[in-house]
């Protein structure tokens, strides 16, 4: 089964011109696989399937190339495998996969067009000193394969927003873009395991096609199809890294930069016994794509945990995403602005990053339940008329008077319509506009004593000035 790389490489090269054979060779798969690839990827699957079966062995060949490079015999690695490993599997199997081993590829090396390709890796070259701690640093290195012009960027880690930054300051450093991009398999000792998750993937394939660029991935341990980069990584460190004379981190990064533009590229290449520089000048700069009018976008990537209240935390802030997303594990890409979550490759919320305050809650109201979000005020409006001419009323009246706290009251004058019918509701608040009780409480009384059904003329006495309201009658309402 092959990985989603090796779909990216073979539509690359698809889209590219490349016939079947073509790639079959290059990518050292068979012709079979190249085109069930290709037939899926006319019918628009975009992941990858079940292609060829992988042999029983393959899962388990790092650890049958330590114990061959351990000069263990094929009985012995066959007795590792099964008493250690617990693996069901005959001698004869082993020994033709070790013998495999044995064989060596028989390499022609290509020689690439200007500014067809480049290649990149990272090189680890130990610990360093930085504000007073230890850091692991690497180096990243580019190299376009027809100059071997390089860049060399040292570096604290290796995730994916790094690994992109490091691309556009080489692209810059270029003056231009090359065709494609040939990259490792990219697993654990390069990049962070997750690499290959789509949304990773997604951005590496946004960040090359924003530049105009495709990627291609080297086969799976053929270490010669990237052969100048890794020769590159071997440079810089017996060049750079051995004369160095310190471990502080500011100091290498700077004298790197100084060592890339000075040094590197001005001597006499070991394999093409040209100076890298030189023919980069003459040939192959001219060849490159011109550089994007604007820098792409950098995210950073990473996993978090929505909670039950539909909210995750970033940078000491919490923000919303639609409630149905509750306590799962979304993927989460942030720029130095803004905020934008996904499920799989589905974005599902957008926010701009809060930079002032610590430990608010940033909702967007569409994420809340249908029952806890707010509504606009012609909902209730609406609503108001279809339950009685007198609970539009008195909503208005609700408005002008309790201006900031209306639509509690009139929630719960319309959740009474689920204990009395609708006409009772009605009358209820054509009573308690009568009398100027205008709260939820005193139309619930008038529900539940049955006030709604009094005469007016019952509710009010006659004094020596006329008739006035009967004040007892608010005790009624409102206990």
């Amino acid at each position: 089964m092959y990985g989603i790389d090796m779909w990216y490489t073979v539509k690359t090269l698809l889209d590219r011109g490349k016939s079947l054979r073509a790639i079959s060779s290059e990518l050292g798969i068979s012709r079979r696989t190249v085109t069930k690839i290709r037939n899926e990827l006319q019918k628009g699957n975009i992941q990858p399937g079940a292609i060829d079966k992988p042999g029983i062995l393959d899962d388990y060949f790092d650890y049958i190339l330590e114990l061959h490079e351990k000069q263990l015999t094929s009985v012995l690695i066959h007795r590792r495998l099964t008493q250690d490993k617990g693996l069901k599997v005959s001698y004869p199997t082993v020994l033709r996969y070790v013998n495999r081993l044995k064989q060596s590829e028989v390499y022609v090396p290509v020689e690439l067009p200007p500014s067809e390709e480049a290649q990149v890796d990272f090189g680890y070259l130990g610990e360093f000193r930085k504000e007073g701690k230890t850091a692991k640093l690497w180096v990243f290195c580019m190299t376009l394969s027809f100059s071997r012009y390089a860049y060399y960027e040292i570096v604290t880690n290796q995730k994916t927003d790094t690994f992109i930054r490091c691309h556009i300051h080489a692209f810059e450093f270029f003056g231009g873009v090359p065709k494609t991009v040939k990259i490792d398999n990219l697993k654990a000792a390069v990049l962070e395991a997750n690499f290959y998750e789509p949304v990773f993937q997604q951005q590496y394939s946004q960040f090359l096609a924003h530049y105009n660029c495709a990627p291609i991935t080297a086969r799976v341990r053929r270490g010669q199809d990237k052969g100048k980069v890794e020769s590159g990584i071997k440079y810089v460190k017996n060049n750079f890294l051995k004369g160095l004379g310190h471990r502080d981190y500011y100091k290498a990064y700077r004298e790197i930069r100084h060592w890339n533009a000075h040094i590197c590229n001005k001597r006499v290449h070991g394999t093409t016994r040209k100076v890298p520089k030189e023919v980069f000048l003459q040939k192959e700069k001219k060849e490159l794509s011109p550089l994007p009018q604007k820098r792409y976008e950098v995210f950073s990537v990473e996993k978090r945990k929505v909670k039950p209240n539909g909210h995750f935390s970033f940078q000491l802030n919490y923000y919303s995403v639609p409630h149905v997303y509750a306590n799962r594990e979304i993927t989460v890409k942030s720029s130095d602005s803004l905020l934008r979550a996904y499920c799989g490759l589905e974005q599902i919320a957008v926010h701009p990053i809060e930079k002032h305050q610590k430990g608010i809650y940033i909702t967007t109201e569409g994420h809340k339940p249908p029952e806890k979000q707010k509504k606009p005020e012609s909902y209730y409006a609406e609503k108001a008329e279809h339950a009685g001419p007198h609970v539009a009323a008195f909503l208005i009246a609700l408005k002008h008077y309790k201006p900031f706290s209306w639509q509690k009251s009139i929630v719960g004058i319309f959740s009474l319509t689920g204990r009395y019918t609708a006409p009772v509701v009605d009358m209820a608040c054509k009573r308690a506009l009568f009398y100027g009780a205008y709260s939820y409480q005193s139309v619930k009384n008038i529900c539940s004593k049955g006030l709604y059904q009094a005469p007016a003329e019952t509710l009010s006495v006659k004094g020596q000035n006329g008739f006035k309201h009967d004040l007892s009658i608010y005790d009624k309402l409102s206990n």
